[in-house]
């Protein structure tokens, strides 16, 4: 009888790892780097090679009940207060005396514009790549829980160009009660499954993991990787070695098998991917 498997995609730490394949043109050549996200890849082949994967791994035949990916429900609201907003101004203008015409005000504006940036690509990440993935991928669903924070008045990068540009980017600090709300789901649905397959490498899995595996349960570890064998990176290791099963695409697997070329990827990138293909593989 196959094994239920129900399958737990952590959304942050997956992007994460999907966005350390990038690529930069060859011809003509450029310093910028093509990052590959979740929009790159067909999902259904995915998840199917997956389960084949644990199949060749452990003999045995799963049977796929439900995938779950997660993701942030909301982003971190814009500060809303006039008087906090200009003390954080003035910190970021007091701590940066060598950009020229740096005012609170400017401050301000820049912190904004950085904001709605990234408040409208959260947006559309969930409302146009997601619903979609969603729509093309039998079994799966997208859960949303936590918030995803930003800090507009936390400086990652701040500098002035020859032309007195000002360029500014505030701080990504990441997702806030993902991890909780997954594993939560992971323990209320335990009665249901026989296999919970993590895609994450989050070490804040341990606990649930044990706690799965000593209520007889298994509990997989599902990641991808950069080169092939015998060199190769695997992007989430740490929960490596406390799961039952452990399986992975290696990066020609994922790029030549997964992705899809006609999701908007330009052609001078796909060149740039189709050669990395052709070295990996010789």
């Amino acid at each position: 009888m196959p094994l239920r498997t129900a399958i737990f995609v952590d959304g942050a730490n997956f992007r994460g790892n999907l966005r350390n394949f990038s690529f930069a043109s060859v011809s003509p050549p450029s310093g910028r780097r093509y990052r590959l996200e979740e929009r790159h890849f067909d999902w259904k082949r995915f998840f199917d090679g997956v389960l084949a994967k644990f199949k060749q791994a452990t003999g045995w035949e799963h049977q796929l009940l439900r995938i779950h990916w997660y993701y942030a429900e909301s982003i971190s609201p814009w500060i809303s207060s006039d008087t906090m907003r200009l003390r954080l101004a003035r910190r970021v203008v007091d701590r940066h005396p060598e950009i020229n015409g740096l005012t609170p005000q400017k401050v301000i504006d820049m912190a904004h514009s950085w904001y709605t940036h990234e408040r409208d690509y959260f947006e559309r990440l969930r409302e146009d790549i997601f619903e979609n993935i969603q729509r093309q991928t039998d079994f799966l669903e997208f859960r949303y829980v936590g918030q995803y924070q930003v800090n507009p008045f936390r400086v990652h990068r701040i500098e002035q160009n020859e032309n007195g540009e000002i360029i500014y980017k505030g701080v990504q600090i990441g997702e806030k009660g993902v991890d909780t709300g997954i594993a939560v789901d992971m323990i209320a649905k335990m009665p249901h499954y026989d296999v919970a397959i993590l895609v994450s490498g989050d070490a804040d899995f341990l606990p649930v993991v044990g706690y799965l595996k000593d209520h007889l349960k298994y509990v997989y570890q599902f990641s991808v990787a950069q080169g092939v064998p015998p060199s190769i990176r695997y992007l989430s290791p740490y929960l490596k070695g406390k799961v039952d099963c452990f399986a992975s695409f290696d990066e020609a697997e994922l790029l030549s098998q997964y992705l899809i070329r006609h999701s908007g990827i330009p052609p001078a990138i796909l060149a740039a991917i189709d050669a990395r293909i052709l070295k990996l593989s010789a």
